[in-house]
């Protein structure tokens, strides 16, 4: 059993991580990373003051790798690769976009990719205000793409099946014949399309102001 003394914050975040895979986020608690570090709850609040607390130090961690971003490629290639590496970060942890839904960017690390992203639309010539805008919107778009998407349908045919039969080209004969279509996408396929849309409509943007 650890004690008081022998506990530090990398243990802590450590198990808590494995934790949060294990359980997810709703199942994740003080009282259950007491258990799995062996220590009372009243211990772990001599490092953890709080659960808020605690799903900060998660956050962190989540985000610890900082973007490696090529500044001599062009803008839009500069965000798509930032929005890219971001998205694997979320990618390797059960519910980490959910939780950094949950908690407000106050890290050095969060932070950090925040200025990257910053920096990166600045140099574009974006406005303060439209920079603010356009990194909250392009955070939205790499959390969406992980959290309550369905799964690509194993059986792709069996699924456009289910979907034709579903849709009356009477009443909807602007869906009817996306089917296929619509069994085909999967979330990867909806992340890069996203990206495109963005990215053409901030270039158009960026031009239209020039």
């Amino acid at each position: 059993m650890a004690r008081k003394g022998t506990l530090d914050r990398e243990q802590i975040t450590e198990a808590a991580l494995s934790l949060l895979d294990e359980v997810g986020l709703a199942g994740l608690s003080t009282r259950k990373l007491a258990a799995r570090l062996g220590i009372s709850s009243p211990t772990l609040y001599w490092h953890v003051r709080d659960k808020g607390q605690l799903l900060d130090l998660l956050a962190e961690a989540v985000c610890a790798d900082a973007f490696e971003i090529d500044e001599t490629l062009p803008w839009r290639a500069q965000l798509a690769s930032g929005l890219r590496q971001f998205r694997a970060l979320l990618l390797r942890h059960r519910d980490a976009a959910a939780l950094l839904r949950e908690r407000p960017p106050i890290g050095p690390h969060r932070l950090g990719h925040i200025e990257t992203t910053a920096r990166i639309l600045r140099g574009a010539g974006f406005s303060a205000d439209e920079t603010a805008g356009i990194a909250r919107l392009l955070a939205a778009h790499v959390l969406a793409s992980v959290e309550q998407l369905p799964p690509v349908s194993e059986n792709p045919v069996a699924a456009t099946e289910t979907i034709a039969a579903a849709i009356d080209p009477e009443v909807h004969p602007n869906l009817y014949g996306l089917g296929p279509a619509f069994a085909r996408l999967s979330t990867e396929d909806l992340f890069e399309l996203g990206i495109d849309v963005v990215l053409d409509g901030l270039e158009h943007r960026r031009r239209k102001h020039s």
